[in-house]
Parts: C-alpha cells; sequence; structure tokens
C-alpha cells in the first residue's frame, strides 16, 4: 500500500519539463533576461511557489530594481538554470500551466559561438530570440541568423518525424529595450527588415513580441504565450519530467 501511495504521488506531483533556448546576438540582452526570469518565479529545487527576496531590505523593492544592482557578464559558453512556471495572477489558461518547468539554455551571441546553437536544437522544445530594437545597424544580421535558425538542417531529426529542414518548435521573438527613447517600435519593426521573417514564422509557431528585459515589461506575457505553444506542441516534442 505504501509503495502504490508513493507512486500515486509521485504521478500526481510529476512535473513537465520543457527546454527552450535563449539565443540572440551578443549585447541583446539575453544574460539579462535569465537573470531577470530567475527573479520572478521559484527554481525548479525551491519548494516556495514565487521566488522569495533573499537579503534584508528586499522585500520591498521591485525585481527591476534589484536587477540594476547585480553585475551582468557577456555568456561565453552557456548558463542554465530550471524554474516553476506560474500563470499570471487571474490568467484563464492558469490551469493548464500547473506542474510546468522551464529549463533555459543562455547560449553566447558572438558570431564565433553562434555555430554551435545546432547542437541544441534537437533536443529543445522552443527559442527564445532576444532582439537589441536600439541597435538599427544589427538588423540585418538579426534576420540573416533567425533565418539560419529556421531553416537548419538540424532540425532534419528522425527521432521526431522531421526532414523538411525547417523549425519545428515555437520561435519567441522579444525586441527588448523597448523602454529606451530610440527603439524601434514593433510596428515598425515588422513592416521594415524583419516583415518577410515574421510573415514566415508566425504562419507557424512564432510571435515578435515588444518587452524591457530590464524593467520587467512584458516578460511574463510572452513566457505565458510561449508556455501556450509548448504545451499545444507537446505530441511533436514530448516534454521531459522531473
Amino acid at each position: 500500500m505504501f509503495h502504490l501511495a508513493t507512486s500515486l504521488y509521485t504521478q500526481y506531483t510529476k512535473r513537465e519539463q520543457y527546454n527552450i533556448l535563449i539565443l540572440g546576438l551578443d549585447n541583446a540582452g539575453k544574460t539579462t533576461f535569465l537573470e531577470h526570469v530567475k527573479l520572478l518565479y521559484a527554481s525548479a529545487n525551491e519548494t516556495a511557489v514565487k521566488k522569495k527576496p533573499s537579503k534584508s531590505g528586499e522585500e520591498s523593492r521591485s525585481t527591476a530594481d534589484i536587477l540594476k544592482t547585480k553585475r551582468i557578464l557577456p555568456t561565453v559558453g552557456q548558463n542554465t538554470t530550471t524554474i516553476k512556471f506560474e500563470a499570471s495572477s487571474g490568467s484563464e489558461l492558469a490551469s493548464q500551466f500547473k506542474n510546468v518547468n522551464l529549463k533555459f539554455w543562455d547560449l553566447g551571441g558572438q558570431r564565433s559561438l553562434r555555430n554551435m546553437w545546432s547542437r541544441y536544437y534537437h533536443s529543445c522544445h522552443g527559442i527564445i530570440f532576444i532582439i537589441d530594437s536600439t541597435d538599427t545597424a544589427r538588423f540585418q544580421e538579426c534576420y540573416e541568423t533567425l533565418i539560419e535558425i529556421a531553416h537548419d538542417e538540424s532540425w532534419n531529426n528522425r527521432e521526431y518525424g522531421e526532414g523538411e529542414g525547417t523549425v519545428n518548435v515555437p520561435i519567441l521573438m522579444l525586441a527588448n529595450k523597448q523602454d529606451l527613447p530610440q527603439a524601434v517600435d514593433l510596428v515598425s519593426l515588422k513592416t521594415g527588415v524583419f516583415i518577410q521573417l515574421v510573415s514566415e514564422l508566425e504562419a507557424t509557431d512564432s510571435k515578435l513580441l515588444p518587452v524591457s528585459v530590464l524593467e520587467n515589461q512584458g516578460l511574463k506575457e510572452s513566457l505565458e504565450w510561449l508556455v501556450t505553444r509548448l504545451i499545444y506542441n507537446k505530441s511533436s516534442r514530448m516534454p521531459q519530467y522531473s
């Protein structure tokens, strides 16, 4: 009876885990995104539902204020963290988001490191691609990099029955730094250099959304869209369980 009860408890409490790649050019805000997510959500090994500030006096500070005190260095290689996802209060889809873990892989965005990204495609469930919406000189490079991701031959994975060389996981494109006055707005991005890309990818399972990673603008809403798509896509890319 004890073993049966333990088995039932494990089955009831096990969590779906989805692996998410955080990609983008260097200095786009990838590591800052990951650090802010760690402040907003409990880590997978915490029992608390929400991330609790650990230092005295941080209870009254916003996550944006806390993040601004951190020294964030460019990623050389990878950073990983796993969080317990929780839907925003009042979300109509909250019941679908129960028992979901997200494991993030923040990969270096320097040109010399991008050829390693494809090694992770076969085991990922989704991609977050962060765009610096103030760096207009590199929009074309962002566009070309996204096209390379979407049509990388690594998506030809027999394990998942895919053979067309086209991305088969959701891509969440985040137009970052929207809090800055020089940022290009979402409409201009969609009708500018990214128009063909957005049209192509949004026809499948991707979206371009405006955010400020540093100021916590649009982060939770963006992740809710992504998790919704991950759950919808799990018949094609089954989650891991923990």
